[in-house]
């Protein structure tokens, strides 16, 4: 009964978390990523790695959106094409500006402001995080942590036009704690474009050991609400946003929110 109620509970979390994100393709579809829609007060933006989206043009970037129906926990790999329904060249946004931080390898896409989402997604309101821009490091020790995106490794492909291979995309989900013993010893076997001011790590790996590459510019989120509550609803909060995938280490590196929101001032600055 508590297996089937926790599972409930994690189900009920990545399908909140799954309205906020969104696929994203570059170079037709050569290259591929994870953004989160965010809310700004009263601008819009979708929030990646810099190195995602690179210098392409906006007009060439494609979105995939979550589908109104339930998510299906099922590996890409183990889909048939009649279970997909159809095939996408993904979705273009009204993107008036691509502010970019090559330094912290941020990237954030301005939205038309009179842009409507399907129903099926969401923005996330930025303001749920500023509570977590001021935390010191030992307050995140033992939080948990959900990384929810579409990586690439986590595909088939279904055909190929020329040089371009079309693939189904499904997304993944990983289940992670912040260990503070981990984010003091980390950085002297990391690149020196890391650090422990701007950046934080986790452990990526699973059960079976499958470590699905290419969650660059999804966001890491933790748990708002108690689910021991005698009321409980999914509340994930963003604290983070994956740049780099540490393989030798089996360390996911993401940027802390202060590297790309300053609640005092301008978020997203």
């Amino acid at each position: 009964m508590l297996d089937d109620l926790h599972n409930h509970f994690r189900l009920a979390t990545l399908e909140v978390i799954a309205r906020y994100t969104v696929g994203i393709a570059v170079e037709r579809n050569r290259g591929v990523g994870t953004g989160t829609l965010v809310l700004v007060g009263q601008e819009r933006f979708v929030v990646t790695a810099l190195h995602v989206v690179g210098d392409t043009n906006c007009d060439d970037i494609r979105f995939w959106l979550r589908p109104s129906k339930p998510l299906q926990e099922k590996a890409a790999a183990d889909t048939s094409n009649s279970e997909i329904g159809g095939f996408s060249l993904g979705v273009q946004f009204p993107i008036i500006e691509m502010l970019k931080d090559p330094k912290n390898d941020i990237a954030a896409l301005r939205l038309d402001p009179s842009f409507d989402l399907p129903e099926a997604v969401e923005f996330y309101d930025v303001r749920r995080s500023y509570e977590f821009t001021s935390w010191e490091d030992g307050r995140f020790d033992g939080l948990s942590l959900v990384l929810f995106g579409f990586p690439v490794a986590n595909s088939r492909e279904v055909a190929v036009r020329g040089e371009v291979s079309l693939r189904f995309l499904g997304c993944a989900v990983h289940l992670s704690e912040y260990s503070l013993d981990l984010n003091n010893s980390a950085w002297s076997g990391l690149s020196s474009r890391f650090s422990k001011p701007r950046h934080f790590v986790f452990k990526y790996h699973d059960a079976e050991g499958l470590e699905p590459h290419g969650f660059s510019g999804g966001a890491v989120w933790t748990l708002g609400d108690d689910p021991n509550a005698s009321v409980w609803r999914p509340d994930p909060i963003l604290i983070g946003v994956v740049l780099n995938y540490a393989r030798a280490a089996g360390l996911l590196i993401a940027a802390k929110l202060p590297t790309f929101i300053d609640a005092s001032t301008s978020p997203l600055s």
